[in-house]
């Protein structure tokens, strides 16, 4: 067996960088992006108005002495005041309006009192108060999101705003997802009382999902070298294979030989790992990787979370994850010499031990925020003792 640390660098060494594509801008939340994006214009594009108000020039109160002015007219958002303001005169402005040039202040609706057919204000009077001065936000070709963040539904208002209509990301590698077992049954369907769902699958391309990556293909595989085959054969050049379950030492373990038979090297197999300790990874000839993964939930998650997620990361050019380390509030046994990881909930800065009954436990990350490392040559872990966190979260 070779350590996590080790395994994780085996399956980054093997990362490549996925081609790029443009996409229409509502098909582009959870994306990464592929290029620079700067500016078309300055922003705001205009002095906008801040405030339902009233607009005039500030000095003719704070040098002239004006306390009333009179009403020369009003202007909506998208249109544009023609007529000359004079001395003494202001107009009636809503918000997100362009200010006419020359008007410097705008003295919002409830700080004014109309006298016959003058309007009074109070409050201070400044320069530039409740405009939003030409530029002020960001200038014409300055940089406003740059390549290889994720798109999040802030970015894509923001790319809206600027005027992308397609804009151009990673593209989303092939992906299947095979889940090996003759016990295992479509979500949907009747269950015997010695059958379960195939949970892994759900699980699995919902993680690939938090990352921008929609699955190309999944199915469930018959315990069949013959069926393990045939499927690996049609899928032997995509560029990520998951397979749950089948990679152990049990009589109906058919995954490993299966892979080695269509071509696959084996890069390793079996890590000093809890729970994933019979995780198997191999490459293709046509640069995909493949993973296998033991077939209980909580096991599947937690590989998902400690190798394929870095790999992908890598593959989309993303920083590695900065993971903190936190204080526990209960104390917890060493119970093998393994890299334990289990589920924690993290609640101001200070991590929940969760109970659960095993990896096989379908409930064992609800309530859960991530996973917490109980290394290797670390004894019990005592109340305050300090854990590397891993959020399920695809940050």
């Amino acid at each position: 067996m070779i350590s996590v640390q080790k395994a994780l660098q085996l399956v980054l060494n093997e990362a490549k960088s996925f081609w790029n594509e443009n996409v229409l801008l509502e098909n582009a939340l959870g994306k990464i992006l592929a290029e620079d994006i700067k500016a078309d214009r300055n922003y705001p594009p205009f002095n906008r108005a801040t405030m339902d108000g009233y607009a005039f020039l500030s000095t003719d109160v704070t040098e002239k002495g004006i306390s009333e002015f009179s009403v020369a007219g009003e202007l909506f958002a998208g249109y544009q005041f023609d007529k000359k303001v004079n001395t003494g005169e202001c107009i009636k402005i809503m918000t997100g309006s362009a200010a006419p040039a020359g008007l410097d202040c705008i003295v919002q609706v409830e700080l004014s009192t109309e006298i016959g057919n003058k309007i009074k204000f109070s409050g201070e009077i400044k320069p530039w108060k409740n405009i939003a001065r030409e530029g002020e936000d960001c200038k014409k070709d300055n940089i406003i999101l740059k390549e290889g963040i994720k798109l999040s539904p802030v970015e894509i208002g923001a790319l809206a705003a600027l005027g992308k209509k397609t804009i151009r990301v990673k593209s989303s590698p092939k992906v299947a997802i095979l889940s090996t077992g003759d016990e295992l049954v479509p979500v949907g369907e009747e269950v015997t009382p010695y059958q379960i769902r195939d949970s892994n699958a759900y699980a699995l391309q919902a993680f690939f999902q938090s990352s921008g990556i929609q699955v190309t293909r999944r199915e469930i595989v018959s315990d069949s070298p013959d069926s393990l085959k045939k499927v690996l054969g049609e899928i032997v050049d995509f560029d990520i294979v998951v397979l749950s379950g089948g990679v152990s030492m049990g009589a109906a373990d058919y995954v490993p030989a299966a892979l080695l038979s269509v071509g696959i090297e084996k890069v390793f197999h079996k890590i000093k790992l809890k729970p994933g300790k019979p995780l198997w990874f191999g490459k293709g000839s046509s640069g995909g990787v493949f993973f296998g993964l033991p077939g209980n939930p909580l096991s599947c998650q937690v590989c998902f979370k400690l190798f394929i997620e870095p790999y992908v990361r890598k593959c989309f050019g993303l920083d590695n994850q900065n993971l903190q380390s936190y204080p526990v509030l209960q104390e917890r046994v060493k119970k093998v010499q393994l890299d334990e990881y289990f589920p924690v909930k993290l609640d101001n800065s200070q991590l929940e031990i969760l109970q659960f009954n095993g990896s096989g436990d379908v409930t064992s990350a609800l309530g859960s925020t991530g996973i917490a490392l109980h290394p290797i040559g670390k004894g019990d872990v005592m109340i305050g003792d300090e854990l590397i966190y891993v959020p399920w979260q695809f940050l």
